[in-house]
């Protein structure tokens, strides 16, 4: 019996990591948005179809930059892609949580959507490329997993973060 002793480097896995970590945060975010809509619309004095926009922009986004990724990844070094990735992602959080009206945080999500489409298509040529063939199923295994479990995640994580901010709101007024 052939026992395979390839690992994944160190940096390798660090690397799936990271950029998984960000791609996990990209689809909570992409889904715990749904339920705050009833607040955003309150918040915001938004409708019902303008308020949609939030998930529609951010999609739309992430869809446009998703298949761009194989130029980017032709043009630009990987550790510059994540760099970026994270930085857009985190500038978008910013935007959001300053947000003065509701276009201002739509401009966020556009933000954090390019951040999200950098990074999912991002952790998966690392593994591609950098990790040992007979590892990369494993390796596809993690990343699929890691993304697979944010929407299952994603909605009651934003539902009970609304119950403790309108709990914690109720005592302030």
């Amino acid at each position: 019996m052939n026992k395979n002793t390839s690992a994944v480097p160190a940096p390798v896995l660090a690397a799936v990591l990271a950029t998984g970590l960000l791609s996990f945060a990209g689809v909570i975010v992409e889904t715990a948005m749904n339920i705050t809509f009833p607040t955003l619309m309150r918040e915001f004095d938004v409708s019902t179809s303008t308020v949609q926009w939030m998930t529609s922009i951010y999609l739309l986004v992430v869809a446009i930059i998703v298949p761009l990724s194989a130029i980017f990844k032709r043009s630009y070094p990987l550790k510059h892609l994540f760099l970026t990735a994270n930085l857009a992602f985190i500038l978008g959080i910013v935007i959001d949580a300053l947000a003065p009206n509701f276009w201002f945080l739509l401009v966020g999500r556009a933000i954090q959507g390019l951040g999200t489409g950098i990074a999912l298509p991002l952790m998966f040529n690392i593994i591609l490329e950098q990790v040992p063939k007979e590892r990369v199923g494993v390796m596809m295994g993690l990343a699929n997993m890691i993304t697979g479990i944010a929407p299952a995640v994603g909605q009651p994580l934003a539902g009970s973060w609304l119950i403790l901010w309108a709990d914690a709101s109720s005592f302030t007024s």
